[in-house]
């Protein structure tokens, strides 16, 4: 009987330092994130520029260039604020761009640039990540016609007709306490931006 009793004790005081030494590790974790975005925060700063009356140089070029835009639409339903800036709920198409040696993106409404953010860290995509997001299912006849007959007129029936595929692009949207933590895929790159909540 005392044998029993003895096994219950230890495995009650074993349960409880592994469920106590998780919740401290789970804690310390999430302090260290939290504190990690605070200084983030404070160290992005705003644009010093502006684009004339809103509009991105580039566009014109970029809608040349592609078949149809080839900026990922982004929609909000909530207020984001960074710095003296708040971005309403609303749709906008993302652009990264460079510009002064620092990454932003732009937030466009109606092909009018509405928002310039900075970008905290820039990264490059997983080979396989499109792949995993985006599963190609096996296309049927219909289909397989259709892909040669744009294929053919969009790269080999005079030089003004060709086009290029759009980049591929993802968003990631993170609540991370009283930050929200955005990631933009788009082609090769992805961008890191921060928002603080209303």
């Amino acid at each position: 009987m005392a044998n029993l009793i003895n096994k219950i004790t230890s495995f009650i005081l074993v349960a409880f330092l592994f469920f106590s030494c998780n919740s401290f590790a789970n804690e310390n974790l999430s302090n260290s994130k939290l504190k990690n975005y605070d200084e983030i925060y404070e160290l992005l700063q705003e644009a010093d520029f502006d684009y004339i009356f809103g509009i991105d140089p580039y566009q014109a070029d970029e809608y040349t260039k592609y078949m149809y835009t080839p900026y990922p639409l982004f929609r909000t339903g909530v207020n984001l604020i960074f710095k003296s800036k708040t971005i309403p709920p609303g749709y906008y198409l993302l652009t990264p761009r460079e510009k002064n040696g620092k990454t932003w993106v732009l937030f466009k409404e109606n092909g009018k640039i509405s928002y310039v953010i900075p970008v905290y860290k820039e990264e490059t995509v997983p080979e396989e990540f499109y792949e995993d997001k985006f599963p190609h299912p096996k296309p049927n006849i219909y289909e397989k016609i259709k892909n040669k007959t744009m294929d053919f007129i969009g790269t080999k029936w005079g030089h003004k007709n060709q086009r290029t595929p759009i980049p591929k692009a993802f968003i990631e949207f993170n609540d991370m306490g009283i930050y929200w933590d955005m990631i933009l895929y788009y082609g090769d790159k992805k961008y890191y931006l921060l928002f603080k909540k209303d």
